[in-house]
């Protein structure tokens, strides 16, 4: 019995110790140089072409450049896609082939929604879309936003028949900084259908 007893008040003497310590604040975002990652699933419906699309990419980005990572269905790397300003450049590692050009051109082949990663950034971050661009183009935006933060949680982009829906599971801010690669000296430059082609 006295040693039940013993047991039950360091038990609690522990877990009074626990409460009282400090909480570190998370720092939002963190100090030094720091990057923001955004896990996204997507999935595509074309009804005019019968064609549909699912995965999962991740893009990484700080002030100066942005990576984006395709995954296929096993989980593993297929592409990356690497943005400075507008210029993107796209790698495919299993053909060992990089695309070079527009952001927006690329985004269009890719999903049939070619609008510039300077309107797609605020709107998957904030919810806000430059309108002009958007309307230009013929695309429509739906919002749907996490109940807590209040952050889009998933984006809807539809345009002549397809529907695009981005689903935002995860946001967080590591620390370093986006580093741009050079393929041009390892990889050999194709077309953009050719670089596309898994």
């Amino acid at each position: 019995m006295k040693t039940m007893v013993k047991k039950i008040l360091l038990l609690l003497a522990l877990a009074s110790l626990a409460a009282c310590r400090p909480h570190i604040p998370d720092l939002q975002p963190p100090a030094g140089p720091h990057f923001q990652h955004l896990s996204i699933k997507f999935s595509l419906v074309d009804t005019e072409a019968g064609a549909r699309q699912n995965g999962r990419v991740i893009w990484r980005f700080d002030e100066n450049f942005s990576k984006f990572i395709f995954f296929t269905p096993l989980n593993q790397v297929a592409l990356e896609l690497d943005v400075a300003g507008e210029e993107a450049v796209l790698v495919n590692f299993a053909n060992k082939t990089y695309w070079r050009g527009d952001f927006s051109s690329m985004l269009d082949r890719l999903w049939g929604i070619g609008v510039s990663l300077s309107a797609l950034r605020p709107l998957l971050l904030s919810g806000a879309a430059p309108a002009t661009e958007f309307l230009e183009k013929g695309i429509t935006v739906a919002i749907e936003r996490a109940g807590t933060s209040g952050a889009p949680a998933v984006v809807r982009l539809s345009r002549e028949g397809a529907e695009l829906a981005l689903r935002i599971s995860k946001r967080e801010f590591r620390p370093g900084r986006i580093v741009w690669v050079d393929y041009a000296g390892r990889y050999r430059a194709d077309e953009l259908q050719a670089v596309l082609a898994q």
